[in-house]
């Protein structure tokens, strides 16, 4: 069963740590104000928009078996709302207390699921580490639902598979998967290695959440944030912005290359 816990327990980042290891995944309730999920969910609407308009694919990914889930990329260069849901003491607490003090971002994405959608394939966040993986972990996917999760919409995992070395099949196919259900402005908190799918849509509702995906440093980014982040935003980031992103002074690409001469 997942272990459901609130972001006013005093000893949050400790209780995280334990769900993780036991079970690979966590649900923290109580994290977003109701104004921040209707922000981002308004957000999600426009930059789903946006990026059509432009001809960036949301609709029906080689991740997805159809055109039934809306995926939206580079969310911290999106709306400031995102980046706000990053620098909650939350999320930084659960992150460097399971990954350590040097970590980045590795992406910020959505996914909204529409009536009907199907289940994506079952896999691994950290596929692209060889196997056979560290037995330290590597990785920490942050989930924000932004609507309920619920037994019809949910992410679905197979429980004590983050104890695996490699990434599973790829297979949708997961009768022995259970859904992660969470209230909207909760966290679902997922260790790399879990075994896990976007769950089919057989509710009457969409399901939209968003999904920080955290990595130890040394490990690449998906996402190129040099790319993402408008040049006018980045003087105004945060320190622990800058570092998650990469425009740090350790290990970043800052400490190799002005910022002014980042595209």
């Amino acid at each position: 069963m997942t272990r459901r816990l609130t972001a006013t327990d005093s000893d949050l980042v400790e209780r995280v740590r334990s769900a993780l290891a036991r079970d690979g995944v966590a649900v923290v309730e109580g994290v977003l104000h109701p104004s921040a999920v209707r922000r981002a969910k308004e957000a999600l609407e426009r930059g789903a928009a946006e990026d059509e308009a432009r001809g960036i694919e949301v609709r029906g990914s080689a991740y997805d078996p159809d055109e039934l889930n809306i995926r939206v990329g580079n969310l911290p260069g999106k709306d400031a709302v995102f980046r706000e849901m990053l620098e909650l003491a939350a999320v930084r607490g659960v992150v460097t207390g399971w990954l350590g003090d040097s970590v980045r971002l590795s992406n910020f994405s959505s996914n909204t699921t529409l009536p009907g959608a199907g289940a994506m394939a079952l896999h691994a966040d950290q596929n692209n580490i060889p196997a056979p993986w560290p037995t330290y972990p590597c990785a920490l996917n942050v989930g924000f639902a932004l609507d309920p999760f619920t037994e019809q919409n949910a992410t679905r995992y197979i429980p004590g598979s983050h104890n695996n070395d490699r990434q599973p099949a790829w297979d949708s196919a997961q009768p022995t998967a259970v859904p992660v259900c969470a209230p909207a402005g909760g966290l679902i908190l997922m260790e790399g290695r879990v075994f896990h799918q976007t769950g089919p849509n057989t509710g009457t509702t969409t399901r939209a959440g968003a999904f920080a995906y955290f990595v130890r440093s040394f490990l690449a980014p998906q996402f190129e944030w040099h790319r993402g982040i408008p040049r006018d935003l980045r003087a105004d980031l945060s320190p622990w912005l800058r570092k998650i992103l990469g425009f740090g002074q350790s290990g970043g690409i800052a400490e190799f290359i002005p910022t002014e001469a980042i595209g």
